[in-house]
């Protein structure tokens, strides 16, 4: 169980997945709220007005592919939109006047990140074991790769290439000799926590450990953890997912501390859509909006929002 009683909700006590006991005694701390009830959304409406269609409502609700993309930019009534962390970084970097905004990603190249390409450069994308270089067999034309790029061309979509893959060249390379060798207090917390989310964490934990070497400034970073879509199997399969969730985030908070920047750091849940609170029999269909958390060492925590 949690205390709600400090939160304005209609009960003071609510219940927690037992897996989630790291992230309970962060709550417990205050170093952790809790977000009910949150999903995309255009105008607030009651079920009435949904089932009777009397207002807008966010384009291709309780499909994965379209409200992930919608969650990403927080904008549901327009998919092309940026993402929300790269328009906050288009925001700061035009407010400062140069360019103090980073973006990672441990995972892939999600819309969150997109910002616009001539305010903000691209987020740079790792992987769960460290910076993605060439293949060794495209290693080997680097240099010609090189060579090629800095000629100036009068195609605007070859000189944003050439662009780009220079680019690229330089921020694996300079990623590569900053980060590669950091060690980490919480290194084995991560590697026995055995998986790909811990690995995520962890290399997030090494570039913030960097962060002079990176002069970094304001970085926001994104990792990712999947297989929620739980029809026949909740159960079982909810437990694991939430563990590994759970035990990322202790060994995170752990090294954070430990580097005395936990103050600095807040770390935010999304997901496209919450489940259906019936069972269909074996699990749990698509629904609309879901729980999620906040924590960090300057978040009011102990509270439910």
């Amino acid at each position: 169980p949690i205390d709600a009683s400090t939160s304005d909700q209609p009960c003071d006590d609510f219940g927690l997945h037992p897996s989630l006991s790291n992230i309970h005694s962060l709550y417990n701390d205050g170093d952790a709220s809790f977000i009910a009830n949150v999903g995309p959304l255009i105008k607030t409406m009651d079920k009435y007005e949904f089932e009777a269609g009397s207002k807008p409502q966010p384009m291709a609700l309780f499909a994965h592919n379209t409200q992930t993309q919608i969650t990403q930019t927080v904008f549901a009534q327009d998919a092309s939109a940026g993402g929300v962390l790269g328009r906050i970084g288009d925001s700061i970097n035009n407010r400062e006047g140069s360019d103090v905004f980073d973006a990672y990603s441990i995972s892939g190249t999600p819309k969150v990140l997109e910002g616009a390409p001539s305010v903000s450069k691209p987020a740079d994308v790792l992987s769960g074991s460290g910076v993605a270089d060439f293949i060794p067999k495209a290693g080997t034309f680097e240099a010609n790769i090189e060579a090629l790029s800095e000629n100036v061309v009068t195609s605007i979509y070859g000189e944003t290439f050439s662009v780009s893959m220079t680019n690229a060249i330089y921020r694996t390379r300079l990623l590569d000799e900053v980060i590669g060798n950091v060690t980490l207090d919480e290194d084995s917390c991560f590697t026995n926590a055995g998986t790909d989310l811990a690995d995520q964490f962890e290399q997030v934990a090494r570039i913030i450990k960097s962060r002079d070497g990176l002069e970094a400034k304001r970085d926001v970073f994104y990792v990712s953890i999947g297989g929620f879509d739980t029809h026949s199997d909740n159960g079982p399969v909810l437990t694991s997912l939430l563990s590994q969730i759970d035990d990322s985030i202790s060994c995170f908070a752990s090294e954070m501390k430990s580097q005395g920047v936990w103050s600095n750091v807040t770390v935010i849940s999304a997901s496209e859509f919450g489940r259906t609170l019936t069972s269909n029999g074996l699990g749990t269909d698509h629904a609309w909006g879901g729980n999620h958390f906040i924590a960090g060492g300057s978040v009011a925590g102990g509270r439910i929002h």
